[in-house]
């Protein structure tokens, strides 16, 4: 009886050791999407390849290999489609358990580097670095709608209430389109724009290489900014209700923002290295983040350890990344600073 205890608290130990981190990237994790129930996840590497999740077990269900390059965004839409884009240019759509996209999106002539889906999950949009972002119809064929007027890489998009699109740049501008396509309104923020997010009520959170988070108001103008990190921040995510949001820079800090109060309410101390991706639980208890190291690592947002981390025992792991990884990430920021053709 004691040994069966005995092995069953061991198990218990385990199985949450290895759902706290999860292991299977041959290259830096790039992005990370969640499931609206909280239960799969799917994370995109510099490997070129795509892992689906099981969140409870922390193993991977899948692996998926399309793009031609590094896999730099994965998306989940609300049907239950697998949205993925890479440095090849293309956006491939995949349906559950599936190991080939039924659908790919052709038209950029350069690395996609994120995607947003509208409310409804009818409309795809992306961003890329020829210089444009894209509108795409979820549900019909066409080589989408092009959203020009950048005079850089295009690293962040994003669907306002409504309809309407916000971009932004590496050269430091943020464009608000309309549903239709036409540009509406230029903001320029002096310093290069690596990411954007946008809460249901249409606020817009951008993040900049300057290491400080810009807020602008729907009508597209800037209301606040707070400095996070020294160093850039290369990642940006909301909580599903958007009042909080988790940005990450070259050196693996991690910070906790209150949205509405502008304000910092919690550092996470991560591996020293970039981190590439962060991403919320639906829940808002948890943040996942995906860096160098090739390891998606879980941290309760409550007591800022990893999840399933106990007073009193060791700490994770943290490996440093390999001169492989060093110098993809190198050539990866390299290229991002060069600007966009025009389109």
């Amino acid at each position: 009886m004691k040994t069966a205890l005995l092995l069953a608290v061991a198990l218990v130990i385990s199985s949450a050791a290895l759902a706290a981190e999860l292991r299977g990237h041959g290259g830096p994790v790039r992005a990370i999407a969640i499931s609206r129930a909280g239960d799969k996840a799917v994370t995109a590497s510099f490997d070129s390849t795509l892992i689906r999740w099981d969140m409870a077990r922390g193993a991977a269900r899948q692996v998926l290999r399309f793009h031609a390059g590094a896999a730099n965004a994965a998306l989940l839409l609300p049907n239950g489609t697998l949205a993925s884009a890479g440095e090849d240019g293309r956006i491939a759509l995949w349906r559950e358990g599936e190991a080939a996209p039924f659908r790919v999106l052709e038209g950029h002539s350069g690395p996609v580097v994120a995607l947003s889906t509208s409310a409804d999950g009818a409309w795809l949009a992306s961003a890329a670095w020829d210089g444009t972002a894209r509108l795409w119809p979820v549900a019909a064929e066409g080589a989408g709608r092009i959203l020009a007027d950048h005079k850089a890489n295009v690293n962040g998009v994003g669907f306002l209430p409504g309809g309407g699109v916000a971009t932004a740049a590496y050269d430091g501008t943020l464009r608000i389109f309309s549903a239709g396509g036409a540009l509406l309104r230029t903001l320029r923020l002096d310093a290069p724009l690596n990411g954007l997010a946008v809460t249901p009520g249409g606020d817009i959170v951008v993040a900049a290489a300057d290491g400080t988070l810009r807020f602008i108001s729907p009508e597209g103008e800037e209301t606040a900014r707070l400095a996070v990190a020294e160093t850039p921040l290369a990642a940006l995510a909301l909580s599903r209700d958007g009042g909080m949001a988790a940005a990450a820079g070259f050196r693996g800090a991690l910070a906790i923002v209150d949205v509405g109060q502008r304000r910092i309410v919690r550092r996470m101390a991560g591996p020293a290295f970039p981190l590439w991706s962060v991403a919320f639980t639906p829940d808002g208890t948890e943040i996942l983040t995906g860096g160098a190291d090739r390891i998606v690592r879980r941290w309760s947002l409550a007591s800022g350890e990893p999840a399933a981390y106990t007073p009193g025992t060791k700490m994770p792991e943290q490996t440093l990344p390999s001169a492989e990884d060093r110098r993809a990430l190198t050539d990866f920021l390299r290229a991002a600073q060069n600007p966009a053709p025009a389109p």
